[in-house]
């Protein structure tokens, strides 16, 4: 799915500056989307794309905030962590400014979470590797709703502005049962460590089975 509209026009023609030293440029992300740069941190847990195959241009679009420091990233997060990852000599930097438009901002929050669901589509997971929980809740908590309720209506599924298990399935070319299946896995190996702490360690067992038990400072030293 695409947010139609004139990016430049939106949000001002980039100023392209070559970076000669990308270890000592000073580039975060930009706070008010941390939560999509989580959902894309957790893709790339299971990701099976090697995205160097893909012959990524030498730039990252990024953009400067008067209200902090250095450049931000707000958008294309899979090519800011692919360049962390992967240091080039040299990149060009395409650097915009950042909105002070409350409705622009949300814009550029509907663009980057539109980028995500395209990325999810576009690059192969390991199953085995996923956990389809956690990574539902992030998405739910973080991507735009309006770009997931446009998703599902587009799937012909039910018009709810949260990803289903079945929504999130068919992105990631897997079977809602598959999807089940890893999430009982991951929860039954959990409930092994669970279990086998509990006959190994006393507080451990005072705190998974006793709603009153209070954990001291003292305790936790010993421990």
């Amino acid at each position: 799915m695409k947010i139609a509209f004139d990016f430049n026009k939106e949000f001002g023609t980039p100023k392209k500056l070559l970076c000669r030293n990308f270890n000592k440029i000073q580039i975060s992300v930009h706070p008010d989307f941390s939560g999509i740069y989580l959902c894309y941190q957790e893709s790339f847990k299971s990701l099976k794309t090697d995205l160097s195959t893909l012959n990524p241009a030498l730039e990252l679009h990024v953009w400067k905030d008067p209200n902090i420091s250095g450049f931000t990233i707000t958008n294309n997060f899979q090519w800011f962590l692919y360049w962390s990852q992967n240091r080039p000599n040299n990149i060009n930097l395409l650097v915009h400014s950042f909105p002070q438009d409350q409705e622009k901002v949300e814009l550029l929050k509907k663009l980057a979470s539109s980028e995500f669901i395209k990325f999810l589509r576009s690059y192969h997971h390991d199953l085995n590797r996923l956990n389809p929980e956690k990574f539902q809740t992030l998405i739910n908590t973080h991507i735009s709703s309006e770009v997931i309720l446009t998703l599902n209506k587009e799937n012909s599924l039910k018009p709810h502005c949260t990803m289903s298990l079945d929504l999130l399935a068919k992105l990631l070319s897997y079977t809602r049962n598959q999807l089940n299946y890893r999430n009982k896995t991951i929860n039954r190996k959990r409930q092994n460590v669970l279990d086998q702490l509990q006959q190994t360690s006393g507080i451990v067992h005072q705190l998974l089975n006793n709603s009153d038990f209070v954990l001291s400072p003292d305790q936790l030293w010993k421990a």
